[in-house]
């Protein structure tokens, strides 16, 4: 019968280790690479969010990036803070790019080693609050108003008209909202500037902001019961939704003449361009293509663009409109989607347009008079005719000297 053998406790020591480092697949008193621990992010509004990392590792920490995407339809980005590489580093970092209100961020940390070894943490997701305010929300139905003054009830209303106005610019559009939507009312001009993108000093003593698509998915309104600025600016989000994309941009009076078209009374704006009916000095359709920078032809600029959507809609109809909106969404420039979709550019829809509202036809700019006493420069012709056309001056400069010298030879003639 055999004899079992038994290991002595050095040898059962070993045999441990030896299984250890077969199972750890390196060898004894390698070192183990870095760690990272993501540190408190807080914001720091309007200023930004402030992000923290540590990390330690046997080697010096060399490199830490942070890696982070703005929602819903921001692109990956990264930054690098400062720091000194260290076996044990501590690092922050202000993320100081605009960010509205609301702004969900998804991030991770990743650091290197001078070893080359790296680790990250886990992705996280952070909320951008107005933390200067106590707010309070009417959700429901994809739509979420956040309001720190007014009551409930101002809430609920904003709420409903919010919903409301969605619908139906979703149907005139033809367009879907696959996101929700944030609203954040403020209660005056002083508490929301800070929220919007900053602007010169000259600017924003000039010009008040009652409302703004400042994201995707999220505006700012001043008032706690401004229903018209509410469904102007949600107007908006459907609007980039159905006719803006990498391809395609939709033209300022297009854009804004829709939004003004979504509240129950284009007010003001309406005024303004009965005013300029009435003395016939309207804008042309491609001079509000873009924004005017003349302050005083805003009111104007409004009034139009929502007379020239109204014109569409009324006379053409919905589904035609919803069309043109897809085709600047494809990428066909304002004119060419017009064509495709009405028969007529932007000079044929201001000549209809102004036969509508009795206003004299648009003028056009006569072509300049080509005539001119010399060309300066002999065209060149493929078939020699600039060649024929040089003898012909060169014998012209001949036949000239030779009269002029004949002319002399009489002259002199005379006189002796």
């Amino acid at each position: 019968m055999p004899t079992k053998k038994l290991l002595s406790a050095p040898s059962l020591i070993a045999a441990a280790l030896a299984v250890l480092m077969v199972l750890s697949g390196s060898p004894a008193g390698a070192q183990s690479g870095p760690t990272v621990t993501d540190g408190v992010t807080e914001s720091v509004f309007p200023d930004g969010i402030q992000f923290r990392v540590t990390a330690e590792s046997d080697a010096d920490i060399e490199e830490i990036r942070l890696r982070y995407e703005i929602l819903p339809d921001g692109t990956a980005a990264n930054a690098v803070p400062d720091f000194e590489p260290s076996t044990r580093v501590e690092a922050g970092f202000i993320l100081d790019v605009y960010l509205a209100p609301g702004t969900i961020i998804e991030y991770h940390w990743q650091v290197t080693d001078a070893e080359g070894n790296t680790a990250k943490t886990e992705t996280k997701s952070f909320v951008y609050d107005d933390v200067r305010f106590e707010w309070a929300a009417a959700e429901g139905d994809g739509v979420t108003i956040y309001y720190y003054s007014g009551s409930e009830g101002d809430a609920q209303s904003m709420h409903r008209v919010a919903v409301q106005a969605l619908d139906e610019m979703s149907v005139l559009l033809d367009a879907e909202i696959p996101f929700d939507v944030h609203v954040w009312i403020y209660e005056s001009v002083d508490d929301m500037r800070p929220a919007l993108a900053r602007r010169s000093e000259s600017y924003e003593s000039r010009v008040i902001t009652a409302g703004v698509r400042v994201a995707t998915n999220t505006v700012l309104v001043l008032g706690n019961v401004s229903f018209d600025t509410l469904r102007h600016e949600l107007t908006h989000v459907v609007t980039a939704q159905a006719g803006e994309s990498a391809l395609g941009t939709l033209p300022a009076w297009l854009d804004e003449g829709t939004a003004v078209y979504g509240q129950d009374d284009p007010g003001g704006f309406q005024d303004a361009v009965e005013r300029a009916f009435a003395r016939g000095n309207v804008l042309s359709v491609r001079e509000i293509t873009a924004y005017p920078g003349d302050p005083q032809k805003v009111d104007l600029f409004y009034g139009e663009g929502w007379s020239l959507v109204s014109y569409l809609v009324e006379t053409y109809g919905e589904a035609k409109f919803a069309q043109l909106f897809a085709e600047v969404k494809s990428g066909e420039r304002i004119d060419g989607a017009l064509e495709t979709v009405y028969g007529f550019d932007q000079d044929g829809l201001e000549d209809e347009w102004r036969e509508a509202n009795d206003l004299p036809a648009r003028e056009t700019q006569e072509p300049e008079s080509q005539e001119t006493d010399a060309p300066s420069v002999v065209p060149k012709t493929d078939d020699g005719g600039s060649s024929i056309v040089m003898i012909l001056i060169i014998v012209g400069i001949i036949l000239t000297l030779a009269a002029g010298v004949g002319g002399l030879g009489i002259v002199l003639a005379r006189k002796l």
